[in-house]
């Protein structure tokens, strides 16, 4: 169990330390263990996506440390190309990051921001007008990284639903008790009218 930890720790602090434009590194939740076996949505419809998303829940990821309010903002830029714009608070203010989208295959969106590798993230099922359920894990040998968020038109899930997106997750072999929730509000410094709490 040490030797885990003190593996585990290593691999944190490589991660810290690679944290530069153009490298990639493991930021999300850190384990022992394979990544699951995974089923994006095979009917996913791009221009249904569009609009706003709040985060709901998320796995405690070191780029997302500290932040709150979280808000994705996708809009269609033509020749199949979406831009991301997300928008949340940290201890020193408002926080933003631009990017490009762009659909790999069904439910498989590869996203790309300035200075970084872009990264392939999975829709495991979203109903366009209510959630979704947004997964990634990348294997580095005995270990994973996870990266998993719950995201809502609004800023508020029913419990119904909500349990729902845990269900969506736990058919896929994810650990749902690493959800962690997010904190949204009507002081957020959100990129277009707030959705009513």
């Amino acid at each position: 169990m040490k030797a885990m930890l003190v593996t585990l720790l290593a691999v944190a602090a490589v991660a810290q330390s690679q944290a530069k434009d153009g490298e990639k590194f493991p930021s999300g939740i850190v384990s022992v263990g394979e990544c699951p076996s995974i089923t994006p949505k095979e009917d996913f419809d791009p221009a249904a996506y569009l609009g706003a998303w709040y985060e709901i829940e998320r796995f405690n990821m070191i780029f997302e440390e500290g932040m709150d309010c979280t808000q994705s903002v996708y809009s269609d830029l033509g020749d199949g190309v979406m831009e991301v714009h997300n928008v949340g608070r940290i201890s020193q203010g408002p926080f933003t990051a631009v990017g490009t989208v762009t659909v790999e295959e069904p439910g498989a969106l590869l996203v790309a921001y300035e200075g970084y590798i872009p990264e392939t993230f999975y829709v495991l099922d979203t109903d366009y007008t209510t959630f979704s359920a947004v997964y990634k894990c990348e294997q580095m040998g005995e270990l994973r990284s996870q990266y998993a968020w719950i995201v809502s038109r609004a800023l508020t899930l029913n419990q119904a639903t909500l349990s729902h997106v845990h269900q969506v997750f736990a058919s896929n072999g994810v650990d749902v008790r690493l959800f962690q929730p997010t904190h949204q509000g009507s002081e957020c410094p959100y990129l277009n009218n707030k959705q009513e709490l």
